[in-house]
């Protein structure tokens, strides 16, 4: 009996074990923190600070539908051909959506900045704090 029990004991820790590990997983791959690099969000935005973006779409149906929407921060991979680009992370208020395209722009104060079209599937995530 007292084998018994210690055997219920070590499988229901090793339960608790790998609910743990697996939620640990699901949300690592369900959220993402991304540091601003550049000052074209100023004043919202400082070089050095970090957002959390639930990434669009998720991974697995975890109950939160992220839509992207007209006024959203997203947050989208620098195309390779920019100038020191390669692979950075840009955070981006969305202006605009039609067919499928996505038109984002920096913050007011850089209005000279022209606006960027990106495919909707190239927004890996909307922005839910930038504290």
């Amino acid at each position: 009996m007292q084998l018994f029990k210690r055997t219920l004991k070590l499988f229901g820790c090793m339960a608790a074990a790998l609910v743990g590990v697996a939620a640990a997983v699901l949300i690592f791959m369900s959220f993402m923190v991304v540091e601003v690099e550049d000052s074209f969000m100023l004043p919202e935005l400082e070089p050095g600070s970090s957002v959390i973006a639930v990434r669009t779409p998720l991974p697995v149906d975890i109950g939160l539908k992220p839509s992207v929407k007209v006024g959203d921060l997203v947050v989208y991979r620098a195309p390779y051909y920019g100038i020191d680009a390669g692979g950075v992370y840009l955070v981006r208020r969305v202006s605009g959506m039609k067919d499928g395209m996505v038109e984002l722009r920096c913050e007011e104060s850089m209005a000279a900045m022209e606006k960027e079209l990106l495919s909707k599937e190239k927004i890996l995530g909307k922005v839910i704090y930038n504290g």
